[in-house]
């Protein structure tokens, strides 16, 4: 994530957020605690998906983790738009409303 703000304004665990929303910003620190190392030129954000079914299964050795390759695919096709509005935080939101058939108006 991107140092020193890595999430966005507004964000917090445990908020409800619909697609497309800005939650946070890639950065190029890696496992570092300084910006622009180990040889990181390009921001990018590692993740992982888990089923853990049990806690104790969490560290073990039959740790079940998803490929997520298909899921990033349709994220990347049916990405929105956004807009910088905010320039000395450089924090970005949702350009456009998305419309949620299942969430009431």
């Amino acid at each position: 994530m991107r140092k020193g703000h890595p999430y966005a304004e507004d964000i917090y665990e445990g908020k409800v957020v619909q697609a497309g929303d800005v939650i946070g910003y890639l950065g190029m620190t890696g496992y570092s605690s300084k910006e622009d190392v180990n040889n990181i030129n390009i921001p990018h954000l590692h993740f992982g998906l888990q089923l853990i079914f049990d806690e104790v299964q969490k560290e073990g050795p039959n740790q079940i983790w998803i490929d997520v390759y298909h899921l990033i695919d349709l994220l990347k096709r049916h990405r929105s738009s956004v807009v910088m509005n905010n320039t000395k935080t450089k924090d970005y939101v949702r350009k456009d409303t998305m419309f949620d058939p299942i969430v009431p108006d």
